[in-house]
């Protein structure tokens, strides 16, 4: 009998045992797959249970923010605060309203104290405490005393604000006894001046008080490079996230704010623009424009700046605005130097070629700046160096916690020590502290000292609470240097770097965007490379009278597209009888000028007796910067307040305050106090500046200002600890459904493997041919 072995026809290109693996497969994932459902299924089978049992109690799902509450059941809802800012701009006075609106969400009585930003040139002069339909005016007082009132009001039941001064720039207001769902308005009124500056009119408002860095004390160890923004007082939760002026909300923008702005130039206009807001426009009668923000509100995070510019042909040479108050006649002047000297027009007198300079900017790399600011101060300082000349020297410091220069002293601007200098800014990181006295005295050290003229451009955002030592550094170490400061980010302390400039005999520019940085540099370097217009006297005419105070005195020096601005009060004369004529003098690189302004006929304008006061204000308190010592601080404080009491004026030793006089709160319902969070400022780092904070979540206290609400089961058991913040509704599934769902998911390939391994094992041990030859 033969046997004969023929060969494999397979009668399909996919062997059988191929075919047999893939559907053994598709059985496994098939059933890994229902089993999965079946898990899910009853997992959101329980979660539905237990929000129908919620449901059945009569719960309801909240969302925000919210705060464990001593209360079983129940969490703490935040608080709410609104504010609306109308301005009426007439010419270069701007009169604004600033309403704030504080809700009471508890069922408690409550005081709420909140810190905001002014203009630091602001004269703050009105409050007015609204309830319901009754309102309140304030009284201003000496500081103490108006606590003293504020304080005895709110203990006595009665709804009372007292608005206090903590800098020129940063005021507060406390409002007690907010009834149980009530709201309270407090209505602040100030005058401000517009700013001009090379053809261009400008108005700011700042909307949020940047957090401030507090050195430490002289005898303690210099911090590490790393160390975050420090308190500058002691606090019951070290783990808060607060300054010097309160709490700093981290995760979240508060407090919306709503901005309408009524613009009366007196003239045709070339341009208006709002520079980091979106705004609406609309054009009334004449040249009256109403500018509305486009969203309606916003948070309350980044300063709001409104620029325009007149036609060419409308360009003002001068302005002169007055206002009558008693038997004095008040003044604000604006004149811009005229553009021909000694009857020749400059332009075409040979222009003198470029002055040797001595250059040393001083960037700050602090926390604070980390992101868009510090992009914003290296493309600025790289800008600068690119203008630089031959024959000029310059040196770059940066400073943290620590003070680096590039150079140990000024060096030539050659190519190689700029391109040198371009690449240790453009490696510049932001971290650490902002220690601003060793950088200031680092530059203020020597000075040129030989006939160069020396300049030190300051970029920084400003952010310390140590103004007042840095001013008296300043006074003591300028020397014969120009300091020229610029801001920088979103909400720069412009308290600090306008002054700082005044007191450095330069000029103050911000820069808020990356945008910005050429235009702005190059109006700087105008400056720079323009000698300063100085010895600038008024002189006035026989109707002005004998009795003449005009500040600041003596007027500062003036740099390229600056005009000559100051105010005056002269004692014992009615505007309506004013006549003559004003002579400005002064010299320049081109020689000296000259130009007559015309007093007769003035216009009355409201507030400029307020601007006026603000000026000598501001005259007074330099005082406590001079050089030399023996500064009578008691005599300084005295003036100043006599001018505060007399012209109704908010200032570091005046408080305004308003007392209702009907009893709101029952005697035996207790007040409890809150402090309103501020925003941190439009991109700003909180890990930067405050350091890296443990978890999340901020720890908070119970505030009274936090509403009791009741919350379901698992929202509670999320809140592990007492002040543990939690954000609503919870969009994570909880820990121990994904524990089960990962415990299913591991004994089903546990149970899966070893069932392949068994098969796979009892068809070895059966001793079946191998796929692919067949035996006939």
């Amino acid at each position: 009998m033969r046997h004969e072995m023929l060969p494999y026809r397979p009668s399909s290109l996919i062997p059988p045992q191929m075919v047999k693996a893939c559907l053994q497969a598709v059985l496994i994932i098939g059933g890994a797959l229902v089993m999965t459902a079946l898990v899910m299924a009853l997992s959101l089978a329980a979660g539905r249970l237990s929000s129908a049992q919620g449901a059945e109690a009569g719960e309801t799902m909240p969302s925000g923010l919210f705060f464990r509450s001593a209360e079983q059941g129940s969490g703490l809802e935040a608080p709410t605060l609104s504010s609306d800012v109308s301005m009426a701009v007439n010419g270069m006075v701007n009169r604004v309203t600033v309403r704030q609106v504080f809700h009471n969400p508890t069922k408690q009585w409550m005081e709420g104290i909140y810190v905001f930003p002014l203009p630091e040139r602001s004269a703050v002069d009105r409050l007015t405490l609204t309830i319901g339909e009754r309102r309140v005016a304030g009284k201003i007082m000496e500081k103490a005393e108006a606590e003293r009132a504020y304080k005895a009001a709110a203990e006595n039941g009665q709804r009372a604000s007292l608005v206090s001064g903590e800098r020129p720039n940063v005021f507060v207001t406390s409002v007690a006894n907010i009834g149980p769902g009530e709201k309270i308005t407090v209505e602040i009124g100030y005058q401000d001046a517009v700013a001009f500056e090379n053809g261009v009119f400008s108005l700011r408002f700042p909307m949020v008080v940047a957090p401030r860095y507090s050195p430490a004390p002289p005898a303690v160890v210099e911090a590490p490079s790393n160390q975050p923004l420090q308190p500058a007082v002691d606090r019951e939760n070290p783990a808060e996230t607060r300054d010097l002026f309160g709490p700093v909300a981290t995760t979240e923008k508060l407090n919306p704010l709503s901005l309408t702005v009524s613009l009366d130039a007196g003239m045709d206009l070339r341009s208006l623009r709002s520079l980091y807001h979106p705004v609406v426009i609309e054009t009334a009668d004449g040249t009256l424009q109403k500018i509305t923000l486009r969203d309606g509100s916003v948070p309350a995070d980044r300063d709001f700046v409104l620029e325009w510019a007149p036609v060419a042909s409308a360009v003002p040479q001068a302005a002169v605005f007055g206002e009558q108050v008693g038997d004095d006649t008040h003044l604000l002047v604006m004149m811009v130097p005229p553009s021909k000297a000694g009857g020749r027009d400059i332009a075409e007198e040979p222009q003198p070629g470029p002055f040797p300079r001595e250059l040393v900017f001083i960037i700050d790399t602090s926390g604070s700046m980390f992101g868009e600011s510090l992009d914003q101060a290296k493309t600025a300082v790289i800008t600068a160096l690119k203008r630089l000349n031959p024959e000029d020297r310059f040196n770059v410091i940066q400073f943290n916690s620590e003070t680096h220069a590039l150079y140990r002293r000024p060096v030539t601007a050659s190519v190689g020590n700029v391109a040198q200098a371009f690449h240790y800014v453009s490696t510049l990181e932001a971290d650490g502290g902002t220690e601003m006295a060793p950088a200031l005295d680092l530059a203020l050290t020597g000075g040129a000292g030989d006939g160069t003229i020396s300049q030190i451009v300051f970029l920084t955002d400003g952010a310390v609470s140590n103004e007042a030592e840095l001013f008296r550094l300043l006074a003591e170490r300028l020397g014969e240097s120009r300091l020229f400061t610029i801001g920088i980010g979103s909400a720069p302390n412009s308290y600090f770097m306008r002054k700082s400039a005044e007191l450095g005999r330069g000029s103050f520019t911000h820069i808020g965007d990356l945008t910005e940085v050429t235009a702005r540099m190059e109006a700087l370097f105008a400056k720079l490379e323009n000698p300063a217009l100085t010895d600038i006297r008024v002189g006035w005419p026989n109707a002005a009278g004998k009795r003449v105070e005009a500040y600041p005195t003596p007027l500062p020096d003036l740099y390229k597209g600056e005009p000559v601005t100051f105010s005056a009060r002269l004692a014992g004369i009615r505007l309506d009888e004013l006549n003559g004529q004003m002579l400005i003098t002064g010299t320049g690189n081109e020689g000296p000028w000259q130009q007559r302004l015309d007093l007769s006929g003035l216009q009355p304008a409201a507030g400029t007796a307020s601007l006026w006061a603000r000026a000598k204000l501001v005259d007074i308190e330099d005082q406590l910067y001079q050089s030399g010592g023996g500064i009578d601080r008691a005599a300084v404080r005295a003036e100043a307040l006599a001018l505060a009491l007399e012209h109704d004026m908010v200032t570091r030793y005046t408080s305004l305050v308003a007392i209702d006089d009907e009893i709101a709160r029952p005697r035996d319902e207790p007040l409890q106090s809150e402090e309103i969070e501020r925003n941190l400022p439009a991109g700003w780092d909180a890990g930067k500046v405050f350091g890296e904070q443990p978890g999340e979540a901020e720890p908070a206290t119970e505030g009274p200002l936090l509403r009791q609400q009741a919350l379901p089961a698992p929202l509670l058991q999320a809140i592990e600890a007492d002040g543990q913040t939690v954000l609503l509704p919870q969009g994570a599934t909880p820990a121990e459904r994904m524990l089960i769902i990962g415990l299913a998911y591991l004994l089903l390939g546990l149970g899966l493997l070893a069932l392949i391994r068994y098969r796979s094992r009892r068809a070895t041990l059966s001793g079946g041919a191998p796929g692919g030859v067949q035996f006939v």
